[in-house]
C-alpha cells in the first residue's frame, strides 16, 4: 500500500496548497492514506487527542464533487479515526477528547470552526474529495497545545504518537494489534554509563517509590508531577499497563537508597528506557 507523505523536507504553503498537493502525488502514485497531523489550539483549551474526519455534504467548497462525502459514506475514515485515536491515547497517556465529537476521539469536519463557524470545508478534505474511493483522508490533532502541554512536551512524544498511529492503522485494516515489545526477564537489571535526572509527568495521581519494583513492595515516598529524582539504572518488575521497566533511583554511590519507580509515570518509560548506553 502506498500512504502519502514528504520525508525529510517542508512543503512551504497553505494547507489549500497542502491539499492540492496530495492530489499530486495521488495521480502519480494512488494514496490509500492522508493523515494531516496538528495539535490543537482551541480557546477553551479542551484536553484530548482526536481525529477529524469527512463529512461535507451541503458545506461550501471550492472543488465541487459529485457523490456523498458524508460521514455515514466514508466508513473505513470512520473506523481508522476511532482506532487511531485509541491508540495514540494509549501511547501517549493522552484523554481523548470528550466535547464536541460524534465519540470521543472522533470529530466530524461539521464540527470545525471552518465548518460550524463559517459553513466551509476542510481544505484538506475538500480537494482530495475525488479521491474518496480509494483514500482514507483524517486530521489528527495531537493533544491541545496548552491544556495537555505536561504530556506533549515529554521526551519521546512525537514516537509514542508515531507508534499509536501504526497500531490504529492495523487494527482498522484488520491486521491485529501491533507487535507487542519483548522485554527481558523479570528481575534483570541494568546499569547506565551515567545518571539521569528523571521527572514524575503523571497528573493526575502520584508515583510510589518502592523498595523493590512489585505493586506489593513498601512505599517508601511518593512524589507527585514535577518531581525531579536520579536514576542510576533500571529493573524488570512487576508489569503496569503492560510496561515492566522500573528505575533505580541514585547517583552510583554507596548511600543511594536504590528505590524503584515505574518509569510509566515518568518522562521516558518501558522501551525507550532500555535503549540507554548500558555499563556492560
Amino acid at each position: 500500500q502506498n500512504v502519502g507523505g514528504r520525508t525529510g523536507d517542508w512543503f512551504p504553503g497553505s494547507l489549500d496548497a497542502v491539499g492540492r498537493e496530495v492530489m499530486v502525488h495521488h495521480r502519480r502514485a494512488p494514496i490509500d492514506l492522508m493523515l494531516d497531523v496538528h495539535f490543537e489550539g482551541d480557546p477553551g483549551s479542551t484536553k484530548g487527542v482526536f481525529l477529524i474526519m469527512p463529512d461535507g455534504d451541503g458545506l461550501r467548497t471550492v472543488t465541487p464533487y459529485t457523490g456523498s462525502d458524508a460521514l455515514a459514506a466514508n466508513t473505513l475514515d470512520h473506523s481508522m479515526a476511532r482506532e487511531i485515536a485509541r491508540a495514540v491515547s494509549r501511547s501517549t497517556g493522552l484523554l481523548m477528547r470528550q466535547r464536541g465529537v460524534i465519540e470521543p476521539g472522533v470529530m466530524s469536519e461539521r464540527a470545525t470552526h471552518v465548518g460550524a463557524g463559517l459553513g466551509w470545508r476542510l481544505a484538506m478534505f475538500g480537494y482530495t474529495a475525488p479521491a474518496r474511493e480509494r483514500m482514507v483522508r483524517l486530521v489528527l490533532e495531537c493533544g491541545n497545545i496548552e491544556a495537555d502541554a505536561s504530556i506533549i512536551d515529554r521526551p519521546g512524544f512525537a514516537h509514542q504518537v508515531a507508534g499509536g498511529v501504526m497500531e490504529g492503522v492495523a487494527r482498522a485494516m484488520g491486521m491485529g494489534p501491533v507487535q507487542a515489545p519483548v522485554y527481558p526477564g523479570f528481575g534483570t537489571t541494568g546499569t547506565l554509563r551515567e545518571p539521569r535526572l528523571t521527572t514524575v509527568t503523571l497528573d493526575a495521581v502520584t508515583v510510589n517509590a518502592r523498595q523493590w519494583a512489585e505493586l506489593d513492595a513498601a512505599i517508601r515516598g511518593v512524589w507527585k508531577a514535577g518531581r525531579r529524582f536520579w536514576t542510576r539504572g533500571w529493573a524488570i518488575g512487576e508489569a503496569v499497563e503492560g510496561n515492566p521497566v522500573w528505575w533505580i533511583t541514585g547517583k552510583g554511590l554507596k548511600s543511594d537508597l536504590q528505590w524503584r519507580v515505574w518509569s510509566g509515570g515518568t518522562d521516558l518509560a518501558g522501551m525507550d528506557v532500555l535503549g540507554l548506553p548500558c555499563v556492560k
